[in-house]
């Protein structure tokens, strides 16, 4: 053990001690919510301010409860110079304690971890705290270190549970060998827990560079018998991944049509890049476009508007005749993309266009013309119209299709790099965003035809923190490249957005709120234990009617809905922050998380899942949980508002 954080602890020990005889009189209020205790509050403060030395006092606290909040507040701080503190936790006599440890210092990804967690794991008694730290081991595990996980014996429920999370999160980082297939494979078995069959199949279909061919007959088995919706669709990606006629079979015969829509999204993008697929096998996504649920015909437009070698005349007519504005656009987009001298659908579009009031269904139709360069002059008009702003942002996004196009004009480029100047100039997050992603695109040879980049520093003067923090981001990248810069400035949040505890202390602890939509009613609990910022901060909004008549911006099928942008398009917000709250708590069906441009840059967006994402666990802040109106949410379309949001009397 390191002798320095251990006198450290007890030199603060001995102080925590007397500190806490003033203190625990504070507690004593159990009637109230968790932050009654003015210690939980200042440890949570301390969290919120990102003070990790002043957090690591509370570990040599004598509650037990102020070491497992200050342990679980370093999976939010995040600062790899605490990792010899907590790995003293590790050993605390309470196996909450010793569990928020492990999870903090999985939150590390920092191999210095490591070791601390593979000792505790050899003299850990409790079955949940031994998931913990297996699963942390994953995150924290190097390629050559691997053999760890494999040599971990999985004979209970819980190490069974965190090795296939484990495996997992050590998967998604690219770290596996052939044999994390075969232990996931074997972690499959209905047997086993759910949270395990779900991590095995997760691993299986998230993980890159895994190779699944030998082992379809074993895939097929457990995709056919899991009772679990969640599994299987999850073992539909991991079958999309093997090359072989067979498997493209199983999901064409067996799991398109499973009763889950979202196991079908699944199968239909499994499907959509496959190997064995012919233009023949269109007729599943079409048969698709006719499904019950708006998610799998959006999944199923999307892939036909990707496809080469299609009739345009037949896209066109579905196009005409759908009811769904954003699969109506995607067919536009087939029918121009396999025919970019298609006039009568370039005219339809625009006829279209001119027709609606819909601004969603403008930007789909803009988008559509992305794959034509005979649309350049009408989508730099409507950029530049002054409409609402996700019109201007998708019709930038259409200019970048568009010169990705193959047989995009020599003639237009230079047209391109003069639109693209007054486009930065704009000093709109979305279209600069956009705009500088294109042209730090090396591919297109932007640098080249700039003598003077002076538009981008005037770009970037009319950007600020914290609000366009996410087009400063990309900005700053972009004029790195064009100036040869190895380093470019940081785009770090300043702490702007304390929290209002006194509101806090006011919502109850399981605090209910009603959304009522244009599609019908979602009821959520907050989360206010593990996410009191992002809670008290949905609720001022919500309260001063902040979110009434914003549209939910953003569908993904089988992912996520989501919403609070008042722009419209992704890129809106308010000018300040709020900090990430992450803890050990999962992103299931009907998580509700905040939205955000990378850590501690939180605002009013916010976004529910339609299945298990844990892929965001640990990276995204949980601050709620449908409890009812699951349905409405799996029903949503881009476009559909919010009418009004409930709260409960404070």
């Amino acid at each position: 053990m390191n002798a320095k954080p251990f006198i450290f602890l007890l030199f603060l020990f001995l102080i925590g001690s007397c500190q806490e005889k003033e203190e625990t009189n504070d507690s004593a209020s159990q009637t109230g919510n968790h932050f009654s205790d003015s210690t939980l509050v200042e440890i949570h403060q301390l969290q919120d301010e990102r003070k990790a030395r002043e957090l690591v006092k509370y570990f040599s606290s004598e509650n037990e409860r102020y070491r497992r909040e200050a342990a679980m507040s370093m999976a939010s701080v995040q600062d790899p110079e605490t990792i010899s503190y907590l790995a003293i936790l590790l050993d605390d006599q309470h196996p909450g304690v010793r569990s928020a440890a492990a999870y903090a210092l999985g939150q590390m990804y920092d191999s210095a971890a490591l070791q601390p967690l593979v000792t505790a794991l050899q003299e850990e008694d409790s079955v949940l705290v031994t998931r913990e730290i297996i699963e942390s081991i994953g995150k924290v595990v190097t390629q050559d270190s691997v053999d760890i996980l494999n040599g971990i014996n999985a004979e209970t429920d819980a190490q069974r549970e965190g090795l296939a999370w484990g495996l997992y999160r050590a998967g998604i980082r690219n770290v596996h060998d052939p044999l994390f297939v075969q232990r996931a494979l074997s972690l499959l078995d209905t047997g086993n827990t759910y949270q395990t069959r779900l991590g095995a199949a997760h691993f299986l279909s998230r993980t890159p560079n895994i190779q699944l061919d030998n082992y379809l007959t074993a895939l097929r088995k457990n995709a056919s018998i899991d009772q679990a919706p969640s599994v299987r669709m999850a073992l539909a990606l991991a079958i999309g991944k093997i090359s072989t006629e067979n498997a493209f079979r199983f999901l064409t015969d067996n799991l398109l049509n499973d009763t889950d829509y979202r196991v079908r999204v699944n199968v239909l993008r499994a499907m959509g890049g496959h190997p064995s697929r012919t233009v023949q096998d269109t007729t599943y996504f079409i048969r698709s476009l006719e499904d019950e649920n708006i998610n799998v015909q959006v999944a199923a437009a999307e892939i036909l508007s990707g496809q080469e070698g299609l009739e345009p005349g037949q896209m066109l007519a579905m196009a005409e005749a759908h009811p769904d504005a954003r699969v109506k656009g995607l067919l536009y987009a087939s029918a121009i993309r396999n025919s970019e001298e298609y006039t009568e659908a370039i005219e339809k579009i625009k006829e279209e266009y001119n027709a609606s009031d819909d601004r969603y269904y403008k930007s789909a139709l803009l988008g559509s013309l992305g794959y034509t360069p005979l649309a350049y002059d009408f989508i730099v008009t409507e950029i530049f119209s002054g409409g609402a702003p996700v019109i201007a942002t998708a019709g930038v996004s259409a200019l970048i299709t568009m010169r990705g196009l193959e047989n995009f004009p020599s003639s237009l480029k230079q047209p391109l790099a003069e639109v693209m100047k007054d486009v930065m100039r704009s000093g709109d997050i979305g279209m600069v965003y956009l705009g500088a992603q294109l042209l730090s695109d090396d591919r297109y040879g932007f640098r080249a035809i700039y003598d003077d980049i002076s538009f981008l520093h005037e770009s970037k003067e009319k950007l600020s923190l914290p609000k366009d923090n996410e087009a400063l981001q990309v900005l700053n990248t972009t004029i790195a490249y064009f100036e040869g810069a190895e380093e470019m400035p940081e785009t770090t949040n300043p702490y702007n957005h304390p929290i209002d505890w006194e509101f806090v202390k006011s919502i109850p602890e399981n605090a209910e709120v009603k959304i009522e939509t244009t599609k019908g009613v979602i009821t959520m609990r907050m989360r206010l234990k593990e996410s009191p910022g992002s809670v008290a901060n949905f609720m001022e909004l919500a309260g001063s009617g902040y979110y009434n008549n914003i549209a939910f911006h953003r569908v993904v099928p089988n992912f996520v809905v989501q919403g609070g942008c008042p722009r419209g398009d992704g890129f809106g917000g308010e000018d300040y922050s709020i900090r990430s709250e992450l803890s050990d708590l999962r992103y299931g069906e009907g998580a509700v998380g905040m939205a955000s441009a990378g850590k501690d840059t939180e605002g009013t967006q916010w976004f529910i899942t339609h299945s298990p994402t844990p892929h965001l666990d640990g990276r995204y802040t949980i601050f709620a949980q449908v409890i009812s109106g699951m349905d409405v949410v799996h029903q949503m379309e881009v476009g559909d508002r919010i009418l009004n949001i409930s709260l409960p009397e404070l």
